[in-house]
This record gives C-alpha cells, sequence and structure tokens, in this order.
C-alpha cells in the first residue's frame, strides 16, 4: 500500500523544521482511489458532536426519526458552543472494532486501518517523525460535508500517550473556498498555516499544535474524506474491543 517512491529520509529532515509535514501520494494511487471511493459506499457513519460540553454520537438513521423541533434545537446549542471556540460536528466511523463482514468494501477499508498498524507503517512513521517508541495507531474514517466543522483544540490528552497526530486525505476535487481546511494557529489565534484538503495526501504534525477544520460552506459539492487519529506510544495501544457482524446490505 505505501509508495515505494517515498524518501523517508529526506521526509525526516522536513518534518523536524517545524514538527508538521504533508507527504503527497502517501499510498498506492490504486489505494487511495478505493479509499475515495468506499468512504462513500459501504460505511455507515455516525453524526459526531459535542453538546452541552460532552462528546456524543448518534446513528444517522437515529437521528432521521428526531422531530424537526428538537433537531433545530440541538443544532442551535451546537453552534452556539461553536460560536464562542468550542466543539465540533462532522460524520465518523471509529477504527476501534474487528469487522466481519461480506462487504468486500468495508472488509478492504479495515484492513487500511490495519496496514497503519503494521510494521511497514508504523517503522515509516518512527523514521520521518523521529518518535521512535510509536507502536500503533487509532483511527476513524470522517466525512465532513456543509455545516460540519471542528474548532481549534490541541491534541494532547493525559494518559492517552499520543506522539504524533495524522489526517489521511481521501479527498477528490476539494475547492479551498468550500472551507474544511486544515488550519494551524500560533498561541494568540493568528491563523499560521493553511492546508486543503488533498487526493492520498498524509498530514503529520506534532500533537502540541493548535488547530482546526474550518467550517465547511453550503456550497461546498462533495463530502471531505480522510482517516485521521493518532500515532501513539506503549502507554495506550490500541485494542479491539468488540465484533460486528456486519451484512452486505449497509447503505453510506
Amino acid at each position: 500500500m505505501l509508495n515505494p517512491n517515498l524518501d523517508l529520509s529526506a521526509l525526516a529532515e522536513q518534518y523536524q523544521m517545524k514538527k508538521r509535514l504533508r507527504i503527497e501520494s502517501f499510498l498506492d494511487a490504486e489505494v487511495a482511489g478505493k479509499i475515495f471511493q468506499y468512504c462513500q459506499e459501504s460505511v455507515k457513519y455516525n453524526l459526531v458532536y459535542s453538546l452541552n460540553g460532552q462528546n456524543s454520537t448518534m446513528p444517522m438513521d437515529e437521528l432521521a426519526t428526531l422531530p424537526a423541533s428538537e433537531k433545530k434545537e440541538m443544532n442551535l446549542e451546537i453552534m452556539n458552543a461553536a460560536s464562542k471556540g468550542a466543539g465540533f460536528l462532522y460524520c465518523g466511523y471509529m477504527m476501534d472494532k474487528v469487522v466481519e463482514t461480506n462487504d468486500e468494501k468495508l472488509q478492504f477499508l479495515h484492513e487500511v486501518f490495519e496496514f497503519f498498524n503494521g510494521e511497514e507503517l508504523i517503522s515509516a512513521i518512527r523514521t520521518i517523525t523521529g518518535e521512535t517508541s510509536i507502536v500503533s495507531a487509532d483511527a476513524q474514517y470522517t466525512k465532513f460535508t456543509p455545516g460540519h466543522f471542528l474548532t481549534r483544540h490541541r491534541d494532547v490528552v493525559a494518559g492517552k500517550d499520543r506522539r504524533v497526530a495524522y489526517v489521511f486525505s481521501a479527498t477528490w476535487g476539494w475547492h479551498p473556498d468550500w472551507g474544511g481546511l486544515l488550519q494551524f494557529y500560533q498561541e494568540d489565534g493568528t491563523p499560521e498555516d493553511t492546508w486543503t484538503p488533498g487526493f492520498n495526501t498524509l498530514s503529520l504534525f506534532d500533537t502540541s499544535y493548535i488547530h482546526s477544520v474550518t467550517y465547511v460552506t453550503p456550497f461546498a459539492q462533495t463530502p471531505r474524506l480522510s482517516l485521521s487519529g493518532w500515532f501513539r506510544g506503549p502507554a495506550n495501544p490500541v485494542v479491539a474491543k468488540e465484533v460486528w457482524n456486519i451484512k452486505s446490505n449497509l447503505a453510506s
């Protein structure tokens, strides 16, 4: 899966300059194309959001059954918190379960996650970042559509042993005016660097960076798709929590 033409030594030099790096053509192009396609066809996303200071998820079919008045009130509360610089709203599918499925597309997406935890990729990330004690990755597939966002924050959380944050972008044809930008900030909130969603790119950055995903505009014409998470040290390895039996009739 990993692009064999990557110059890991050169990438390591670039990463050490600012402790962040965007790598083009990270995986085999065919693999990236399948991720872009299958994330739209075979993933049953949950709505992921912050409400009243609590991180929450809701299956999309459950969201569809809520009365319009309840949806409106929930959205107003989410947006009110966001106006004060707190919260997030997007669609996500956590990679914290072992999956038994006859949906080959969904199985492929889980195989990609397994590859991100395999020795070939973990070794490459150790070389690039200099974080030699990285042992695993956690992740979720995310889909940002109009109205979605992730406000400014750092990824440092006590006890999680997050060493390096990553975003593998599998978004085709994204226009920067649509929002959904990975934005980095100075301590005073001044924007410092901005990366547009791309196709087959891996963004790596130190977890101490203040960053956000900017608001996706109403006129965005395609979803912002990615596999994102953290490369972790040995204090908090990734452990599969349960087994899902998933039928082939999963809808996007």
